[in-house]
């Protein structure tokens, strides 16, 4: 693959110039594609990849099976809020908790009883697919956009549960998926290039994207006017002050050179959104598959590269403890999670 590489000296967040932090980083998950490098703003703490391929470079690395275009089986339908027991407690609770009305059963007592499920957190947690900040209160006629849709299994349930869904992603592959299995529209392209018009949604997904895009800023901006009044942006990235991060260094999976072009810290993440006009209303790091995430950076460290090896289903014992730590942490410490969960709303 013959790749033209950017370079950028200068902090996209402060404009000062930023120092090495890691050279000579190639690609562990894809290709053999190497000579990246990441720099780091001694001012802001701001972190971006330099040398880093061009604009036109991008589609590349991601092959028509990259793992985020993959399609689980049985995502929506009856599988998500049917009428077993299991999905009328998650109907009850996605009622009376995230505002669902429209799944509210009809009994008071019913209702009743999914406020009191719904106040418990593990339950809480099972009832919105695991995804809690990413199952949104319901708006009602509210348009939900998934920047970065991939293959649009997400938007399949949002749309289940009521919302009219849009999508977007770089994939003309993943667009093809999301349209032929689940009919939705999905934009081919970079959300600037898009030109959704103005205030036109509810709020707007950004499920570990922020990190693939050239100019944050950029996005965040675009967000920012595509949003109603009142809107709110979601996003989920990896934390580069983590646990995992701090473990294990240049072979930490999350660095992922060349896709994740941007990488932040909690600090660094908060200042790009407020620059952009939001109020940030919650942030938080979630140890999000962190045994997985140990032993895919375990592999990368012991052979240089994970290629391969996405579908790993079984963690070795070194990564479930390391998993079992980060998760530890987390009630002392704030940000060891490895990744970083932010909710901010437009003035």
């Amino acid at each position: 693959m013959s790749v033209h590489r950017e370079i950028l000296e200068n902090c996209l967040l402060c404009g000062k110039a930023g120092e090495t932090l890691h050279a000579g980083l190639s690609d562990r998950l894809e290709t053999e594609e190497g000579g990246f490098g990441l720099r780091r703003c001694a001012c802001c703490g701001f972190m971006w990849l330099s040398p880093r391929p061009g604009r036109e470079e991008l589609p590349a690395f991601y092959p028509s099976d990259y793992y985020s275009y993959q399609v689980p089986e049985a995502v929506i339908g009856n599988a998500g809020v049917g009428r077993g027991m299991r999905d009328t407690i998650r109907r009850l609770i996605l009622s009376e908790t995230f505002g669902y009305t429209h799944l509210r059963a009809r009994t008071r007592w019913i209702s009743l009883v999914g406020r009191m499920l719904g106040g418990i957190p593990p339950l809480r947690h099972r009832a919105a697919f695991g995804w809690e900040e990413l199952c949104p209160f319901y708006v009602p006629n509210g348009r939900l956009l998934d920047v970065g849709c991939g293959a649009g299994t997400y938007l399949a349930r949002m749309r289940e549960l009521g919302w009219d869904v849009y999508g977007v992603d770089l994939s003309q592959d993943a667009a093809r998926v999301a349209k032929e299995r689940y009919g939705i529209p999905v934009e081919v392209g970079m959300l600037p290039e898009v030109r959704f018009p103005d205030g036109m949604f509810t709020v707007v997904t950004m499920s570990h994207v922020i990190e693939h895009v050239p100019d944050p800023l950029v996005h965040l901006a675009e967000c920012w006017r595509i949003l109603a009044p009142g809107g709110q942006l979601i996003i989920k990235t990896p934390n580069m002050v983590s646990f995992a991060s701090r473990i294990f260094g240049k072979d930490w999976m999350a660095l992922d050179p060349p896709r994740h072009l941007v990488l932040f810290t909690p600090s660094t993440l908060r200042a790009c959104v407020e620059r952009t006009g939001f109020r940030v209303i919650r942030e938080r790091s979630h140890p999000y598959l962190a045994s997985f995430n140990a032993q895919m950076s375990l592999f990368i460290r012991r052979q240089g590269h994970a290629r391969g090896l996405m579908d790993v289903s079984n963690t070795g014992s070194l990564a479930r403890f390391l998993g079992w730590v980060e998760r530890a942490l987390l009630p002392i410490w704030r940000w060891a999670g490895n990744e970083l969960r932010l909710v901010a709303v437009k003035h």
